[in-house]
């Protein structure tokens, strides 16, 4: 890194967004109604032998790298963290869901990664020798995340060590500040080294989920005109309190994408070229150490190295693989019903709790609201997929349900439709707009060449390159 030297933008210290202060769920959409969701209604949809059980294996493969499937689950866990609201309740008020604290900042503030900062959680830093460095590595594997004597991960958010794949996406993150961090040696002074690391590695961070996963993942229509539109966003805004709330259709609905692009089976590096999803020989379940031959290798899930092809993500579509839809004992108890099994029927009951609107309204408000949008709800062939037992839901579809549909038709299974690519632009890019310190409140702001790929790319694939350079 001595030869790239870190430089500065020109920008004041930041510690993290002015609008950053925890805060609490609430509706992108308040003046619509719930749709009222039976768990008989959500079973045929998404219980076992639905039409969301991918049963047969059909669903096939999208064009983006399956580490994307958990770039987004870090991403999620930055954002959003409910620990309020049932899944079996009736559908709650507004007023309700607006009371449901976000235990997490919307604005991609890596408090996964920071915690509160090395004076608040001093036990995720490596103390006073280099005090704004972050604890990686254990006695038993340098390359995992740091741990207690018990394993237990020393890390801002514990769900990122659920499964092996988001513990050493956690991983790369902490290495790609630490190296930061350390470049600034020289042009930095020690007391304000951190804080300049810190928001170097966010605005690339940022940077990245804008530019690179969702520049992927979302309708090129709606991705350009979100980005290019003055005034955007045109719907999110703060709340009362002047803080940003997270809304259900987002957390809900429109960013469990992720759910179906899951695969039953990974290539983790050469000595594992396919383990299975939930696979208890090989931790992939995570919240223990991690083995020394289990240590990820990113070329096979991100196009690091053009010799090696990496797998993709499952298409964007209604269909779960099926260990999502008979999830094992240690994620939903012994005691769980079949149905309460399945992901995709926990998806549905989840979005009734929350009062989600049905997607043919939700589309109608984003029209309204001035989006590019369609509402030819025939394209969606919803059906062909919606048994007859519920053919009601075909008129008026769960918010989950009509958005996978969207993805898989009017996306070709490769990306999200125009209505999910609008919740996911809303409050992604409407959060950082929101906030006065992220990389979009500096127009100039670009990559480091250092770190971006040639030509001035940046994307997932070049922090792996960056770390291990």
């Amino acid at each position: 890194m001595s030869n790239c030297p870190v430089q500065h933008h020109g920008m004041s210290k930041a510690k993290g967004c002015s609008h950053a202060q925890l805060g609490n769920f609430g509706k992108l959409f308040p003046k619509l109604n719930g749709l009222a969701v039976s768990e008989e209604q959500a079973a045929a949809l998404g219980g076992p032998g639905s039409p969301m059980d991918d049963q047969d294996n059909s669903s096939g493969d999208s064009k983006i790298p399956a580490g994307y499937t958990f770039f987004a689950q870090f991403i999620d866990h930055d954002i959003t963290l409910d620990t309020t609201s049932d899944i079996e309740s009736d559908p709650l008020s507004n007023r309700a869901i607006e009371a449901l604290p976000n235990l997490r900042t919307p604005t991609l503030d890596l408090d996964c990664v920071y915690g509160f900062g090395p004076e608040a959680n001093p036990h995720l830093y490596e103390g006073p020798t280099a005090p704004g460095r972050l604890l990686v590595g254990n006695s038993g594997n340098p390359n995992d995340l740091a741990r207690s004597e018990n394993g237990t991960a020393l890390i801002g958010d514990p769900r990122n060590d659920e499964n092996i794949f988001v513990s050493q996406m956690q991983l790369l993150f902490i290495r790609f500040h630490n190296k930061i961090y350390d470049s600034l040696v020289s042009s930095v002074s020690p007391e304000n080294r951190f804080e300049e690391a810190q928001e170097i590695t966010r605005h690339h961070y940022q940077y990245l989920v804008v530019n690179d996963l969702l520049a992927r993942i979302c309708d090129t229509k709606i991705f350009n005109f979100a980005m290019e539109k003055p005034g955007f966003p045109l719907i999110y805004k703060a709340d009362k309190h002047h803080n940003l709330p997270m809304p259900v259709e987002f957390s809900v609905a429109a960013f469990r994408f992720g759910h179906t692009t899951v695969r039953s089976r990974y290539a983790v590096n050469s000595r594992h070229p396919e383990v299975d999803l939930f696979d208890e020989r090989f931790g992939t379940e995570g919240f223990t150490s991690l083995p020394t031959d289990l240590v990820v290798d990113w070329r096979f899930l991100l196009e690091v190295d053009k010799c090696i092809p990496p797998l993709f993500t499952k298409a964007f579509d209604i269909q779960f693989p099926s260990e999502l839809i008979n999830m094992p004992d240690n994620i939903v108890g012994r005691d769980a019903s079949d149905n309460l099994r399945s992901l995709a029927f926990r998806n549905l009951l989840r979005g009734n709790a929350l009062s989600l609107p049905s997607g043919q309204s939700v589309v109608n408000a984003l029209k309204a609201a001035g989006y590019p949008i369609s509402t030819n709800f025939a394209a969606l062939k919803l059906d062909d997929v919606i048994p007859h037992c519920v053919s009601e839901l075909v008129k008026a579809t769960p918010l989950f349900f009509y958005l996978m549909q969207e993805a898989g038709t009017l996306g070709n299974g490769q990306k999200l439709g125009p209505a999910g690519s609008a919740i996911l632009l809303e409050v992604i890019v409407g959060a950082l707009k929101h906030c006065g310190t992220s990389f979009l409140s500096n127009k100039s702001w670009k990559p480091l060449a250092c770190v971006a790929g040639r030509g001035g790319k940046f994307e997932l694939a070049d922090v792996v390159r960056y770390v291990q350079s």
